[in-house]
């Protein structure tokens, strides 16, 4: 596991399979996740990330997969092709749509509110 300063205190794990990963795909993976933090901005436990390669099959197809651990059920994307940052993008994109979704902008947006609120106020 590790930390990255961006990422604000989340586990993140990233799982190379069969290749071994360069400076460049670990920064890419580290500003998708950077990025998808602008869609919630409430508290992200763990970022799982699974890259794999599988030699034999047609051009060396690769696999990305990312889990989101965000409080609730976890929000979870995946996709293959032949190229590690086309495929990152649109495992971000597909994750930033579930987020959306499932926490909406009113939601961030009153969260900030809520999270201000003295609780010892309203006593």
């Amino acid at each position: 596991m590790q930390q990255d300063p961006n990422l604000d205190n989340v586990r993140l794990d990233i799982e190379a399979v069969g290749f071994t990963l360069d400076d460049d795909l670990k920064a890419s993976v580290l500003d998708a996740l950077t990025k998808l933090q602008r869609y919630y901005k409430g508290d992200v436990i763990t970022a799982d990330v699974y890259l794999k390669l599988e030699p034999n099959q047609r051009n060396n197809e690769k696999h990305v997969g990312i889990k989101y651990g965000v409080p609730g059920n976890d929000v979870f994307a995946d996709d293959s092709g032949d190229d590690w940052y086309g495929l990152l993008n649109t495992v971000a994109a597909k994750l930033q749509r579930q987020l959306e979704k499932r926490f909406g902008n009113h939601t961030n947006d009153n969260r900030a509110d809520l999270d201000e609120i003295d609780p010892a106020s309203l006593a």
